[in-house]
């Protein structure tokens, strides 16, 4: 394990101290927001992947923030110094051989949390926290986001998670986001490289109160760097249904700022976010069934989407019932009054796993590019009722839905056509986004079919799961599924038919 400080302008001077390395520099005075110190606490081994070996770097980024940034609040914060310095605790997961680091991917935290990295590659440690305080078990899940020497990164935005960002001036997380971006970009502190390393592309992403955050942070102009370049290459957007999140200019409304979206925040479109086409990021929207219950989601349609964006709307449920348990969702957040149901089983990882591969081919990568974006067929409003998250002064349409309580039109899953169960009610009670932990509109609940009904539709496993593969065939054609994932799916559903209540 090595430690080491790298701060701009520095001379260069390396100390050995107990076998620990450390930079000793001194910042440089230059106009402008940047990060002007990088201090790696520790450099631990993470195994390897794609035949290449990895290493995990976990640490603090130092920065300032000048005062003509747009910002709200910097001003009180600042007085009449020139910046308002922060520091944040930062991760990255990288191949050991440097020429290896042409992509990262750069997760936007959810709560504090790296819930992306755990959703791309399939693992579960739920809300783990901060770099420091974690270490992931061997492998890390699948190691899909490694294949191909994918690098991975976040750092600290939310007030009260970083220090360094104000609760009345919480638009300095954007900043931060930002300018580690830009770190990651130019590979450079000041005149010095930086220990981060430097990356030709990056993809930003996130899921729900993280995918608001992206939603902000580009519509606000933060994916622009100071001198008019952009940031980060392409956006993944998981599960935000176009929200925003009430940190800076779009919640400028008298209200003090929160890191939610406000209960009856308009969802922006596509063209809403992206009004910068110069340094705005390739945005790639996923859209899940019950956003459009409690997040409105069919609001943030775009009748004439940008050229750079795509939005496909998945069956599967906001947070499936993979990663969470009954006690956190009956109990402790009281869903359903307390009424224990099963929740919606269908898994969206493989098929988001497939989107970033997409959109990495849309960048430059060797991926194939992206198809089509893939809409659900929109029903009239429901009525109001617990389960429903309505907007005053709008007309919030669902998607319609078939016999089997599948929604119609969207990705199809195997599961939405060869269902194994009902999707009802599409979103736990209540539905609302009330405050950051009124979640319980994230869970979709599950009737799941008796052994009897699945016999009955579709005979025995061998004939389901072929039927399943026919499915996963077209999705793979169609650049929806990874090959690669294929047969993982087939297997899921198959022990799902095999083992249904009685």
């Amino acid at each position: 394990m090595r430690a080491g400080v790298l701060r701009a302008g520095a001379v260069g001077v390396a100390v050995a101290v107990s076998g620990v390395w450390t930079g000793v520099a001194h910042a440089g005075h230059r106009r402008g927001s940047e990060v002007t110190a990088v201090r790696v606490d520790r450099t631990d081994e993470v195994g390897t992947f794609d035949g290449m070996a990895f290493e995990r770097l976990v640490g603090q980024v130092e920065g300032r923030v000048h005062r003509s940034e747009h910002v709200v609040g910097l001003a009180g914060v600042v007085g009449s110094a020139e910046f308002h310095s922060y520091r944040s605790e930062f991760e990255l997961i990288r191949p050991v051989d440097a020429r290896r680091r042409e992509l990262a991917v750069v997760e936007v935290e959810n709560r504090g949390s790296p819930l992306m990295l755990q959703m791309l590659n399939q693992f579960v440690i739920g809300f783990s926290g901060p770099p420091s305080k974690h270490s992931y078990a061997g492998g890390l899940g699948d190691g899909f986001l490694f294949d191909g020497g994918r690098s991975y990164a976040r750092v600290q935005w939310q007030t009260g998670l970083s220090p360094g960002v104000p609760p009345t001036a919480q638009g300095v997380g954007e900043v931060i986001v930002r300018d580690f971006g830009r770190l990651l970009k130019s590979g450079r502190i000041g005149q010095d490289a930086s220990p981060l390393g430097r990356y030709e592309t990056l993809v930003v992403t996130g899921i729900s109160q993280s995918g608001w955050f992206i939603d902000t942070f580009v519509a606000e102009g933060f994916n622009a760097s100071p001198s008019g370049r952009r940031v980060y290459d392409g956006a993944l957007v998981l599960a935000s249904g176009g929200n925003w999140l009430a940190i800076n200019q779009l919640g400028d409304d008298g209200d003090p700022q929160e890191p939610y979206v406000r209960p009856n925040g308009r969802p922006l479109t596509a063209s809403q976010i992206l009004t910068r086409p110069r340094t705005d990021p390739f945005f790639v929207d996923i859209v899940t069934y019950t956003d459009f219950y409690r997040l409105r989601a069919a609001l943030a349609r775009d009748p004439d989407p940008p050229r750079r964006s795509r939005r496909y709307e998945l069956p599967a449920a906001h947070l499936p019932a993979f990663f969470v348990d009954d006690t956190l969702v009956f109990e402790k957040l009281a869903c359903n009054d307390k009424h224990v149901v099963p929740l919606s089983q269908l898994d969206y990882r493989p098929y988001v796993r497939a989107l970033l591969v997409g959109l990495e081919g849309r960048l430059g990568g060797p991926g194939r590019g992206l198809p089509p974006p893939v809409l659900f067929r929109l029903g009239p409003e429901p009525p109001p009722s617990e389960y429903f998250n309505d907007l005053p002064d709008a007309d919030v349409r669902v998607p319609r839905v078939d016999d089997d309580a599948q929604p119609e039109g969207g990705v199809r899953f195997p599961e939405a056509d060869l269902p194994l169960g009902r999707l009802d009610p599409p979103a736990l009670s209540p539905a609302t986004t009330s405050g950051i932990t009124a979640i319980c509109g994230n869970f979709s609940a599950y009737q799941p079919f008796t052994r009897a009904v699945l016999k009955s539709r579709y005979g025995n496993a061998d004939r389901y799961e072929s039927r399943v593969l026919s499915r996963l065939d077209r999705l793979v054609r169609r650049g929806l599924l990874l090959k690669d994932d294929r047969h993982g799916v087939a297997q899921d559903l198959r022990h799902r038919f095999e083992s249904p209540p009685s």
